[in-house]
């Protein structure tokens, strides 16, 4: 056997064992990919015309920027958006430690004419606004003010969107016509006031807003405090 023989015996070899440890791994490495769904399973059971009380069961996984949290959120106003201005969202924060649970938040909202259909979502982000899971598709119900109290699953069919809201937590907040100081100044926003947000700059320090019917721009990071993905959000300035 000449020495090249040998040299070719040796990376067969080499190659037959890279097979056998990809055999080994690859089921792993998929199982820790498919555990990316973490949260799954929503319901809703007890639930009136002003409030609803939503379930998701968590498999103790989540990827991205520690802290997580799992948020619950409506649609009350059937457009298909969820946690918009007047729409609550509750958050419940995860460690993915790996320990399954079920998760629950009852979502208290402005009280709905009887017979009006509300719906419930849940999904999860990171502590960098993106989402990890979800959104789930929701549950929707017509409510009655005697609650229903049976466990109604996912039934629409459809992939929800999510509201990015904007709270305020100093006393004044100016708004301009552009993400520029040096826009035109249009208006200002008060202390514990809410609105839509609708986009963000290529910087993130600041984004556009709902504003007196039409739309604004605030420099947010030390001002107001953000609900929702914010990652998802248009680039629009």
């Amino acid at each position: 056997m000449c020495a090249n023989d040998g040299e070719l015996i040796m990376k067969i070899r080499a190659l037959v064992r890279l097979i056998a440890a990809m055999g080994i791994l690859l089921p792993s490495l998929l199982s820790a990919s498919s555990a990316e769904a973490n949260i799954f399973s929503l319901s809703v059971h007890r639930r009136t015309c002003s409030q609803a009380t939503a379930y998701v069961s968590y498999d103790g996984f989540s990827g991205g920027t520690a802290p997580f949290y799992i948020a619950f959120t409506v649609d009350l106003n059937n457009n298909g958006v969820f946690g918009e201005v007047g729409e609550p969202t509750l958050f419940a924060e995860v460690t993915g430690n790996g320990s399954p649970l079920v998760i629950g938040r009852r979502l208290t909202f402005p009280n709905q004419r009887e017979g009006a259909f509300i719906a419930v979502t849940a999904y999860e982000v990171d502590g960098e606004g993106f989402f990890v899971s979800g959104p789930l598709e929701p549950v929707r119900y017509s409510c009655t003010n005697r609650p229903a109290l049976n466990a109604t699953a996912s039934n629409t069919g459809i992939v929800p969107r999510i509201a990015v809201v904007a709270r305020v937590f100093v006393n004044r907040v100016e708004v301009y016509s552009q993400p520029s100081a040096a826009s035109t100044l249009i208006g200002s926003l008060g202390l514990g006031q809410q609105v839509d947000v609708i986009g963000r700059n290529a910087r993130n320090d600041w984004v556009q807003i709902r504003f007196s019917g039409g739309t604004g721009w605030i420099m947010w990071q030390t001002q107001a405090r953000l609900s929702g993905a914010f990652s998802q959000l248009p680039i629009v300035g």
